[in-house]
């Protein structure tokens, strides 16, 4: 039987970030102590500073609460803009996020194309980003990680632009995180995708519904990343989390004593709902 991680997106606080009522080192503390799970995915709005100094801090606190990170979610820095100065920058923001996520220890590093929604994908933009993901693969594969993208906005969640990319840039340390359900089109094609090769997942509280059967599928896939809850409302987060943690763990407590082998069915949690 596979092996089901769960991980909890730092993300899933930003309204207390927000409030000043929660930084990274209470997310670790809330993630091991009040949650009890052993996997971090850190979004970059909880690091404030990428000061070599301060980033070895959050990974002695990582280290004393015995958490590994799955995940290093950055938000800020994109693969593509229309001016070369600003692409410039974002390559050399990245550069130093992903020295970051070495000292974290991160296992994978998400980073998104850029582009519009609706608008086509041009061929030096294609070329910057594949060239772009080569080199970040290059660096990131020496260190044991992998990095992609999230089907998460503009050009990354067009099915079409993720086989294309991910066909050109073909290497081990190329990954993709798998944001449940969200697809600007086509989302059995982009699900049958981002499957193929996913290094990460988030699960959003709308994706609930479909959740159990995307997780059997991710795991007879051989998935071996993280399932990673993703809150999204800003409101009553600590109590939401737990909330959605406990959906998850349902659905994958079914599957352990279902098995991978045929659909899943639907989960109590749903069917309650409906009866």
């Amino acid at each position: 039987m596979a092996e089901f991680r769960i991980s909890l997106a730092s993300y899933s606080f930003h309204g207390m970030l927000g409030a000043g009522m929660r930084d990274v080192f209470g997310y670790l503390d809330a993630l091991r102590y009040r949650y009890h799970l052993e996997w971090a995915d850190i979004w970059t709005g909880f690091l404030p500073s990428l000061d070599d100094a301060f980033i070895r801090k959050v990974r002695q606190a990582m280290d004393d609460c015995g958490v590994r990170l799955a995940n290093l979610c950055v938000d800020g820095p994109h693969l593509w803009c229309d001016d070369a100065d600003e692409r410039a920058a974002h390559r050399g923001m990245m550069l130093k996020y992903i020295e970051a996520a070495r000292i974290l220890g991160a296992r994978t590093i998400r980073i998104d194309f850029g582009g519009r929604e609706g608008h086509t994908m041009p061929d030096e933009a294609f070329d910057y980003i594949v060239r772009t993901y080569k080199e970040y693969c290059a660096i990131c594969g020496d260190l044991g990680m992998r990095i992609g993208p999230e089907n998460h906005w503009g050009w990354d969640r067009v099915p079409a632009y993720l086989e294309r990319v991910r066909d050109a840039v073909d290497s081990p340390a190329y990954g993709h995180l798998f944001h449940f359900t969200n697809f600007h089109d086509e989302p059995e094609r982009g699900a049958a995708v981002a499957i193929s090769y996913a290094m990460h997942t988030h699960i959003p509280a709308n994706s609930l519904p479909v959740a159990k059967e995307t997780i059997r599928r991710l795991a007879a896939a051989g998935y071996e990343g993280t399932y990673s809850i993703e809150h999204h409302s800003a409101e009553h987060e600590a109590e939401r989390v737990e909330w959605q943690l406990g959906a998850v763990r349902n659905c994958i407590a079914e599957l352990q004593a279902e098995g991978l082998g045929a659909k899943a069915r639907a989960d109590y949690a749903t069917t309650i709902y409906t009866e």
